[in-house]
């Protein structure tokens, strides 16, 4: 079941030998359950950050964060992160990649495992260890095994920027078939303005550091989105625009 996010004052330095450094500062969103949000901004400027301290991993923020209304102390199945490479453990085949968190046993176990491969299209592909797939596909099983213990909430940290043009393109659209059948809550962190637009109902736009939410900007259009349309373009120039980038070709800029 998807769950709500809501993030109130939200701030993170850190200390290093040259002082201390503010990656995030003031930052309020509400995230509502099944909501797809994509958060873009440039290098540094605290989107990982961020969706480290929504998972749970990093607990030393200032303020506020409820995952379906209770404060978020650490990790938990509720929040399944995905990362920018697969991280598959290389001594398991894929079957138990995919099982590898779940907590159910027996034939619902095999049930669930077998229906997740099926979604991400690696049917066939249950015996082979992750040096046997390729790029994409590995990165397909890593989104089926942070689906596995059916989490509230999916956290994506450039899942697809390490894979060539024309394979992250794919997954990227069989991500978007995947979240419109499980309507999980997403936050998706991308550099690539195409792509948080592609997928995104709402793409957050952040500051340089301390990274705040400079505006948040409404997609209003159906999915599959066609990437040569007008009104893609439109927000695209307007995303664009928000970080003084004269020419259009700079899909990859953020």
């Amino acid at each position: 079941m998807s769950i709500g996010l809501t993030m109130m004052d939200v701030g993170r330095t850190f200390e290093g030998p040259s002082g201390s450094v503010v990656a995030l500062q003031d930052v309020d969103l509400t995230i509502a359950p099944g909501e797809l949000v994509s958060l873009v901004g440039p290098s540094g400027c605290g989107k990982s950050t961020l969706l480290r301290s929504v998972a749970g991993l990093d607990t030393e923020y200032t303020g506020v964060i409820l995952a379906d209304g209770e404060p978020v102390r650490g990790p938990d199945l509720t929040r399944g992160i995905i990362f920018q490479e697969p991280r598959l453990f290389p001594w398991l085949n894929l079957w138990d990649n995919v099982g590898f968190g779940l907590r159910a046993s027996g034939s619902a176990r095999t049930h669930r495992i077998g229906e997740l491969i099926s979604l991400v299209g690696l049917s066939g592909f249950e015996k082979a260890y992750s040096h046997q797939l390729s790029g994409g596909m590995a990165q397909r099983a890593a989104i089926a095994r942070a689906l596995a213990p059916s989490p509230g909430v999916l956290l994506l940290d450039e899942p697809f920027g390490a894979l060539d043009a024309f394979t992250r393109m794919r997954l990227q659209d069989a991500f978007q078939e995947i979240w419109l059948a499980q309507r999980t809550t997403a936050i998706l962190v991308t550099h690539d303005i195409e792509e948080a637009i592609d997928l995104g109902q709402r793409v957050v736009v952040m500051t340089p550091r301390p990274g705040r939410i400079r505006r948040v900007i409404d997609i209003d259009l159906p999915y599959p989105r066609d990437r040569g349309s007008e009104r893609f373009a439109a927000y695209r120039r307007e995303i664009l625009g928000e970080f003084d980038l004269s020419h259009a070709g700079a899909a990859h800029a953020v």
